[in-house]
């Protein structure tokens, strides 16, 4: 055991003598270690939670990986799923993500052809829809869960994007069950 804490320390001090970047190749001339033993260190001090390794997908040329755009809007579909339209402003999520509300558009447009505003705005009106049709809360509550400042704030987001009021909406999903 006392011969894998030295080989712990002596591979520690090569990564460390080298910036933290080094390879596996690098290692085994550093330390002189062969490749089982190295292997082992490698992962004993991985399993430690002692050293990151990188996959260097560059060298075949494949990555398994999601680019950054794409990780980024993934995780703000994430949050956006989380939220359920009760977050409405850019700015809101883009702090969230700790990027500016200007890059998050960008990115997001870019993947996706929609803008930011427009995925929020979509999330919102499904869930104002939902609570309308499958719950018996009244819109006044609906409005309050949802963040909403006020009643007639409520009705005229949910007017200007679907074109008739909440009331109407809910009376005409009941009529169409009937």
């Amino acid at each position: 055991m006392e011969l894998k804490k030295t080989e712990k320390q002596a591979v520690l001090a090569a990564i460390r003598r080298n910036g933290g970047n080094l390879t596996f190749d690098g290692l085994e001339q550093t330390t002189g270690l062969g490749f089982a033993e190295l292997s082992t260190v490698i992962g004993l001090l991985a399993k430690e939670n002692r050293i990151l390794m990188r996959v260097n997908h560059s060298a075949d040329k494949t990555f398994p990986y999601k680019s950054n755009g794409d990780a980024l809007y993934a995780r703000f579909k994430d949050l956006l799923f989380k939220h359920r339209g009760k977050e409405r402003s850019v700015a809101f999520y883009a702090s969230a993500l700790c990027i500016s509300p200007k890059y998050l558009t960008a990115v997001v447009k870019e993947i996706s052809g929609k803008t930011t505003t427009e995925w929020i705005n979509e999330e919102a009106i499904a869930e104002i829809e939902t609570m309308l049709c499958h719950t018996r809360s009244s819109i006044k509550e609906i409005a309050i869960e949802l963040g909403f400042s006020n009643l007639s704030v409520f009705g005229k987001y949910f007017k200007a994007h679907k074109g008739i009021s909440p009331k109407f909406y809910r009376e005409t999903y009941i009529k169409s069950q009937l």
